[in-house]
């Protein structure tokens, strides 16, 4: 049993230490120098990441899409009708705009605001010039907790819990929740990320963007 427990601790220090050895010539002599280096539990580094998402099913609850009620119209109104043609929906994308603060190598906090517009134009049939535009919009600002479970200098992993308050033009303010699935940056100081969101997001299912890490400054 102690055997075993002595194994444990040793696994456990070989994880946190690492060592590199190194041969030094002096006077003639070659001495062999061990370099330890131990890996700290405290980060203290920022990120600001923007990025852009695909739609999600929690986007069309918040977004109101107007259409003419088709009911009870009188001769004039069907007349004007026939006139027109409905132009489609046009989708900007899910904007992202986040900070986050790396208090350990496996927590970052912060918070995230996405930003979702949606048009749809109405046009004549004769020359196709536009006659109205309407719009429905989402909001969403959540406070964001992410947690990392590869941390390299290069690469991270990590999965994204956010919850806060959503919105938009269809008049309703709910408290929500946001999930990243699985996250991926790749770059030092500038990098890249792409994620896999949850379908009821309001950050999007597919998202990808750009951020930039940098220290906190110390104190003299």
């Amino acid at each position: 049993m102690k055997r075993i427990t002595l194994l444990i601790c040793a696994l456990f220090v070989t994880s946190v230490i690492s060592a590199q050895s190194r041969t030094v010539e002096y006077d003639g002599q070659q001495n062999t120098v061990t370099v330890t280096r131990v890996k700290p539990k405290r980060v203290d580094q920022h990120d600001l990441r923007i990025g852009i998402g695909s739609p999600s099913l929690g986007l069309g609850l918040f977004v109101t899409t107007y259409a003419d009620d088709y009911y009870y119209k009188n001769f004039r109104e069907e007349v004007l009708d026939a006139k027109t043609y409905d132009a489609g929906t046009y989708f900007t994308g899910i904007y992202s705009l986040s900070y986050a603060y790396h208090s350990r190598r496996w927590l970052q906090c912060g918070a995230t605001v996405n930003f979702a517009l949606l048009t749809n134009p109405t046009r004549y049939v004769e020359d196709n010039t536009l006659k109205s535009r309407e719009t429905g919009f989402m909001v969403s600002v959540m406070p964001t907790f992410r947690f990392v479970y590869l941390y390299r200098e290069k690469v991270q992993l990590y999965s994204t819990v956010s919850v806060g308050l959503a919105g938009g033009s269809s008049g309703m303010m709910l408290p929500w929740a946001d999930f990243t699935l699985i996250g991926c940056t790749f770059g030092r100081k500038l990098f890249g990320f792409v994620e896999l969101g949850s379908l009821t997001g309001t950050g999007g299912c597919g998202r990808v963007g750009i951020g930039y890490r940098f220290d906190s400054k110390k104190r003299r």
